[in-house]
């Protein structure tokens, strides 16, 4: 017949005894509380994959000169006609839109994106809605550092909706402008 053993006992040969801790010791020590634990979890926690990754500097940055990918929508309509200006004059979405900005006037392009408010029969004015980007279809222009900077100076300059809005506008009014001596 089996005889009871005290816990110690049953322990494998090469393991130690663990000191337990009196219980009147135990409640001298502070327990952490939840709120505790659980800003030591937050802390611990690293960022998702996608913010890690949004936040990250892109090897296009850190080369000086190095092109990289700017997507912009263009209308449908719009877009037709950029194509057909890159495949006319052999060039790039980037290079054409370079020379639209040199052959459209800053005061076309704020013109673009001013509100125009109307006054009612009482005089009060109506409010004019915002400019807004069109649904579209997107791009890629392949610019470098310095020039996406300055373009979005611009957007900020034009105080335009969006970068899409501004290239929309750039290259409509560019578009425009040559299409008019021909005819």
């Amino acid at each position: 017949m089996p005889t009871d053993q005290p816990q110690a006992e049953k322990r494998p040969a090469g393991q130690a005894p663990v000191e337990e801790t009196p219980l009147e010791a135990v409640g001298e020590r502070e327990e952490p509380t939840p709120t505790s634990v659980k800003a030591a979890k937050a802390t611990a926690r690293q960022q998702p994959d996608a913010k890690r990754a949004a936040n990250a500097t892109k090897a296009s940055e850190l080369v000086p000169g190095a092109l990289r990918n700017v997507g912009v929508y263009l209308p449908p309509a719009l877009l037709a006609q950029v194509k057909d200006a890159v495949y006319q004059e052999r060039t790039t979405y980037a290079e054409l839109l370079v020379d639209a900005f040199e052959a459209v006037d800053d005061k076309q392009i704020a013109k673009e994106f001013t509100s125009e408010t109307t006054l009612t029969r009482s005089g009060m004015p109506r409010r004019a809605p915002r400019k807004r980007g069109e649904a579209g279809i997107q791009i890629q222009l392949r610019l470098d550092g310095l020039q996406v900077a300055w373009l979005d100076e611009k957007v900020t300059e034009f105080d335009a909706p969006s970068r899409s809005a501004l290239v929309s506008a750039v290259f409509k009014l560019h578009i425009q402008a040559v299409q008019t001596p021909r005819e």
